[in-house]
C-alpha cells in the first residue's frame, strides 16, 4: 500500500541538472508491516556534489546503473502505491526530473503523498523538524550516515508508528484510493543488479548536526520547514560552502519564497543554533567559530550570534574581542572588490591592523572576499564562488574588526 522512499543528491535543486546517486525504497501494507526494501547507488555521469554530506565517493559509483537503467524496476515498486518520504515533495521533485529525462510523465503528485514532517507537527505539536530529531522523540534510532536505505528504514518505522494513531481506514484513504488507479507509463529499464554503497567512515552525530536536530519548527512562512530541512541537511556534517548558499537562495525562489522572508529565516536560524549551543552552559572557541562561520555565508552578522548568546545566557557569555576572533582567526587572507564608501586603501590598512592579510587577486586558497555588493558579478566575485570562497559584505567584515577599527563608512 506504501512505498517509502528517500534520495540522495548531487545538490538541491533538479532543475540545475542535479541527479540522483542514491535512491531505496521500503514497502508497507495497510498496516505499516514491511514487505521489501530495495536500494541502489547510480551514477549521475556528472560530479557527485557536497560529498561531505552524503558521504558516497566516485569509485562508489563508477560501475553502478545509470537512472534509465533501474527505472522500470522502480516505477514497478511505485506503481500504485501512496509515496511516503520525509519532506517527501523534496524527493518527488527529483524522481520527476529523473523520469523528465527519460521523456516519461510519471503519476508522483506531492499532493498525494505523505510526508513524516508534517505528520509529526500534526500528531505531535512542537516536535522538531529533522529525521534525527522526529526519530529520536519516537525512540527509533537510524543507522548509517546519509545512506538513503537507513533514512528510508527510519522513516518507515516513523511512518508505522503515525499509521497506529488513527483508526482503520486512515483518513487520507481517498488519496490512496486515487493513487491506486492511476496508470504509469511503460518505461525503460534493464535487469541490472542494484549497486549497494560500501561503508565509509563517518557519522551523523557531530556537534552541528545535534544541534539541527534541537531546532523547532516554524509555521510561517508556509514553505519556511521544507526550506529549512535543507539547510539542516547541509549543516549536518558542520559546513555550508558558498555554492550551498547559493543553490539555497534558488531553493528559496522555487519555493516562491520572497527574498525577505529568506533574510527572516536565515536570521532566527543563527539565532536558534547559538541558543542551542549554549545547552552545555558553555562553547568553545572551535565551536563559536562554527557559529560564525555559518551566520556569515547565511549573510548575517556575528554580532547576531553575540546577541543570541548573551540572551540565552543571561548575560554569562562572554564575547570575544581580540582580533579576528569573530570568524576569522589572524592571519586569514581576503581580498576585496567593489566600490566602497571609503577608499581601498583604507579598507587594506584596517584588514592588516586586525592582522589579516589582503591579496590583489581571489585564489583557491584565499579565505574569504569581502564585497561592496554580496551578490556582485565582478571577476573577483565570480571566481570566490568557483573556488567555494565565503562572500561577506563590508558591514560584516567591520565587526571582525578591533573596536576602534570599526568607524563608520
Amino acid at each position: 500500500m506504501y512505498a517509502v522512499i528517500d534520495t540522495e543528491t548531487t545538490g538541491l535543486l533538479p532543475t540545475h541538472r542535479h541527479r540522483i546517486i542514491e535512491i531505496a525504497v521500503v514497502l508497507l501494507d495497510a498496516r505499516g508491516r514491511v514487505e521489501r526494501e530495495w536500494v541502489t547507488l547510480l551514477n549521475p555521469q556528472r560530479d557527485l556534489g557536497p560529498q561531505h554530506i552524503h558521504g558516497i565517493l566516485t569509485a562508489d559509483v563508477l560501475a553502478a546503473p545509470e537512472f534509465r537503467d533501474i527505472a522500470r524496476q522502480l516505477g514497478e515498486l511505485l506503481a500504485g502505491r501512496m509515496v511516503v518520504g520525509h519532506n517527501v515533495e523534496f524527493d518527488l521533485g527529483f524522481l520527476r526530473a529523473e523520469f523528465a529525462r527519460l521523456g516519461v510523465t510519471v503519476p508522483l503528485i506531492t499532493e498525494r503523498s505523505m510526508c513524516t514532517m508534517a505528520l509529526a507537527g500534526y500528531l505531535h505539536p512542537g516536535a522538531k523538524r529533522t529525521l534525527g530529531a522526529c526519530c529520536a522523540a519516537a525512540g527509533i534510532s537510524i543507522e548509517g550516515w546519509h545512506s538513503a536505505l537507513a533514512d528510508t528504514r527510519a522513516t518507515a518505522e516513523l511512518f508505522a508508528q503515525y499509521l497506529g494513531a488513527f483508526a482503520a481506514p486512515p483518513p487520507w484513504q481517498w488519496a490512496y484510493e486515487e493513487v491506486r488507479r492511476l496508470p504509469w507509463p511503460d518505461l525503460p529499464g534493464t535487469d541490472v543488479a542494484p549497486t549497494v554503497r560500501p561503508v565509509h567512515a563517518g557519522g551523523r552525530h557531530g556537534w552541528m548536526s545535534r544541534l539541527v536536530d534541537q531546532l523547532p519548527r516554524v509555521p510561517e512562512p508556509p514553505q519556511a520547514d521544507s526550506y529549512l530541512v535543507l539547510l539542516d541537511t547541509i549543516l549536518g556534517k558542520r559546513e555550508i560552502t558558498a555554492a550551498d548558499a547559493d543553490q539555497l537562495v534558488q531553493v528559496a525562489t522555487e519555493l516562491g519564497m520572497t527574498r525577505p522572508q529568506v533574510d527572516h529565516l536565515h536570521r532566527w536560524y543563527v539565532s536558534a543554533l547559538a541558543t542551542a549551543s549554549w545547552g552545555t552552559g558553555e562553547i568553545s572557541p572551535d565551536q563559536r567559530s562554527d557559529l560564525d562561520r555559518v551566520a556569515v555565508m547565511l549573510g548575517q552578522r556575528v554580532s547576531d550570534v553575540d546577541e543570541a548568546l548573551l540572551r540565552v545566557s543571561a548575560g554569562r557569555y562572554v564575547v570575544p574581542d581580540r582580533p579576528g576572533a569573530r570568524g576569522y582567526p589572524p592571519g586569514s587572507t581576503l581580498v576585496f572588490t567593489g566600490d566602497m564608501v571609503e577608499p581601498r586603501e583604507v579598507w587594506w590598512d584596517r584588514a592588516v591592523a586586525a592582522g589579516f592579510v589582503p591579496q590583489e587577486a581571489v585564489r583557491p586558497d584565499t579565505t574569504f572576499l569581502v564585497a561592496a555588493d554580496v551578490d556582485s558579478l565582478s571577476v573577483k566575485a565570480r571566481a570566490a564562488r568557483e573556488f567555494n570562497i565565503p562572500i561577506i559584505s563590508a558591514d560584516d567584515f567591520r565587526r571582525f574588526l578591533p573596536e576602534d577599527q570599526r568607524k563608520a563608512g
